[in-house]
């Protein structure tokens, strides 16, 4: 994502195009397809959490319809973690 493109608020998720091992490369595709699916059930929405990152791109919250966020259901599946400052990624192992 370029500068402007929006992030998931709170959440640390496997990298694609800078992951460090093969493993991360996968569950990024994996944590992709289920971000998607979850972008396109009835009732999702995209909420501006009113916040940016470090590199001054809005934070978003993807809210589904039953009220939960898709970073709560990626987490519940495996694809992300809760994100704090100081986190390091172990996608790696």
């Amino acid at each position: 994502m370029g500068p402007g493109s929006p992030n998931k608020s709170g959440y640390d998720a496997p990298e694609i195009s800078r992951a460090k091992c093969p493993q991360e490369r996968l569950m990024g595709e994996q944590a992709k397809i289920r971000l998607q699916e979850l972008l396109d059930q009835p009732g999702t929405r995209v909420e501006d959490s009113g916040k940016r990152d470090r590199y001054g791109r809005p934070l978003i919250v993807v809210r589904l319809r039953n009220g939960t966020t898709a970073g709560e259901a990626l987490m519940r599946d495996g694809y992300a973690v809760r994100w704090a400052p100081g986190y390091q990624s172990k996608w790696c192992g």
